[in-house]
């Protein structure tokens, strides 16, 4: 029998926001133990738990511990309290050894096992609980997918709206349209729809090849633009993550060909997708590679590739907005209940870039949007 045990607030540890499905700001202990979910915390916390019997069996007053005693010693070192809390809980429940998270407190560990405790650090194990989605999750990422639609429609309508200046720029309303603006403009949609996020990939023209840059400066007509939104659900804490790609004006013959074959390599990723296989990232790569494309698995200089498909196909999401399982050389093996992003893109220096983004559920049968994807098109 797996004793699994966090320590933790709820606001740094993932794993403590999956199991207990609420923002504790101080830390607590949350402990599965011979069938019973228990948290450990203070009377605050207990108000809390009174209306999660959906997550917890049991609360227990840190109190009854004599924590409050704890305190009153000055002579106890203030730094070990907690750790001197949990040996007195484990105790109780007779636990000898504890399955962590590697995120785990190292001082707190090294005390329980000073004590008795053996401390067993399982990285896979604690993934596995974190790609089963919570319903709450699902239903964050559904509200945090439809207000990266609406910031998406957004961000559109800058750039179909805005007319060419005479020194080749964009201008949205009297101001030089620029990535700035278009983020600044999304972010708002966001906090409207109860979503938020700082960090929106606007990228144009070779900027497309910059990667995880936050991309600067004005959009100019006729090239692409590569707008990457990955907003977190406020009240929930988990992510979803979308790219489209926008030509305000003529793209050229070399972005539509990029955009029909990233198009098609999206249909051939989200069909390759099935519990129990991990061939998606490969399935793409060849297709590209069949297109002429250079990618991770043709490559043969040193390093990665630096145009072509040179990225993973995607990731998954939930509350981080990057995590397992791994869509890439080293893919992980689909589960039905994983939600991932997936994302083929094709960039080249003098051409620009084309990346297609949704989050999907994987289902017995394949995957399954949140909300109705929005157009591929690259007209805005």
């Amino acid at each position: 029998m797996t004793t699994y045990l966090l320590h933790d607030d709820a606001l740094s540890s993932r794993e403590l926001r999956h199991e207990i499905g609420e923002a504790i700001l101080d830390p607590i202990t949350f402990i599965e133990h011979d069938g019973r979910r228990i948290v450990v915390g203070g009377p605050f916390e207990e108000t809390i738990f009174e209306a999660r019997e959906d997550v917890v069996d049991e609360f227990w007053d840190c109190n009854d511990f004599g924590f409050n005693e704890l305190i009153s010693d000055h002579s106890f070192p203030q730094h070990l309290l907690e750790a001197e809390l949990l040996v007195r809980v484990l105790g109780k429940l007779g636990v000898t050894e504890a399955c962590v998270p590697p995120s785990f407190q190292l001082l707190v560990a090294d005390y329980l096992r000073e004590h008795g405790v053996a401390v067993q650090v399982d990285s896979d194990g604690w993934m596995q609980r974190r790609r089963r989605k919570t319903p709450w999750e699902l239903e964050g990422i559904e509200r945090a997918q439809r207000a990266a639609d609406t910031a998406m429609l957004t961000a559109a309508r800058l750039l179909r709206d805005a007319e060419p200046t005479n020194d080749g720029r964009l201008r949205f309303e009297g101001e030089i349209l620029t990535a700035e603006l278009i983020r600044l403009a999304m972010e708002a949609e966001l906090l409207n729809a109860g979503a938020e996020s700082q960090d929106i990939l606007v990228h144009a023209g070779d900027a497309c090849l910059r990667g995880h840059d936050l991309g600067t400066g004005p959009i100019l007509p006729d090239t692409s633009c590569i707008i990457d939104c990955f907003p977190r659900d406020r009240r929930t804490g988990v992510y979803a993550d979308m790219t489209r790609t926008f030509v305000a004006g003529d793209p050229s013959r070399e972005l539509l060909k990029l955009h029909a074959d990233c198009k098609a390599a999206l249909e051939i990723a989200f069909s390759s997708i099935r519990p129990g296989t991990k061939a998606a990232f490969a399935d793409t790569a060849r297709y590209f590679d069949s297109k002429g494309y250079p990618t991770q698995l043709n490559h043969e200089g040193p390093g990665a590739p630096r145009s072509g498909f040179m990225h993973a196909l995607g990731h998954g999401v939930g509350l981080e907005v990057h995590e397992r399982p791994w869509m890439g050389r080293r893919a992980d093996e689909f589960q039905v209940g994983d939600v991932v992003a997936v994302e083929p893109g094709l960039y080249f220096q003098g051409v620009g870039g084309v990346r297609l983004e949704d989050t999907v559920l994987v289902t017995d049968d394949g995957v399954e949007h949140f909300t109705d994807p929005l157009s591929y098109e690259l007209s805005p």
